[in-house]
């Protein structure tokens, strides 16, 4: 597993640079973040993908994300459009439900291998973490990377590179 994320990971960074750096410069509202327990309910309800951002109250570029990224008109219409978002404080004492056990926000977290901030979790609708990004994304990245969980290239294996070749 630990292998399968890693080189998810170093997929997507690849790609990072492939993309460049160039962000979206139209701005919408904001995010509609849903609790930890609830996202996962109203995605699995929803049938949708889970969104989850994994940050830390001290994480400067948590706070980039937030602030660009994830205000951006197409970043927020995809999450809109196929994902429930759900905010994750990596340090927080908060007990959620994950896989039928209470367990704090912090050890939860740990579980997963987070170790970098921000860190974005993509989850199916069964409540299965199926990708990872660790990393600070623009708004151009994000979109991509958000198409290429919501459309199943991700499930079917595709490749990220393959996904970003293949006409839209």
């Amino acid at each position: 597993m630990n292998s399968r994320r890693n080189s998810f990971w170093a997929l997507f960074l690849g790609a990072n640079l492939l993309l460049g750096t160039g962000a979206f410069s139209q701005t919408a509202s904001a995010v509609n973040w849903k609790t930890f327990d609830k996202g996962l309910k109203d995605a699995a309800a929803g049938k949708k993908y889970g969104f989850i951002d994994v940050y830390t109250d001290w994480c400067g570029y948590c706070k980039m994300l937030e602030g660009t990224t994830l205000k951006a008109k197409p970043v927020l219409a995809e999450l809109e459009k196929n994902f429930v978002s759900i905010k994750f404080n990596a340090e927080s004492d908060e007990m959620v439900t994950w896989k039928g056990k209470k367990i704090s926000m912090r050890d939860l977290s740990a579980s997963w291998g987070v170790e970098g901030f921000p860190t974005m979790l993509f989850l199916n609708s069964k409540g299965e973490i199926i990708g990872s990004f660790a990393s600070f994304a623009e708004a151009d990245m994000m979109t991509h990377l958000l198409k290429y969980i919501s459309s199943g290239a991700r499930e079917r294996k595709v490749s990220f590179e393959d996904f970003l070749k293949a006409p839209t």
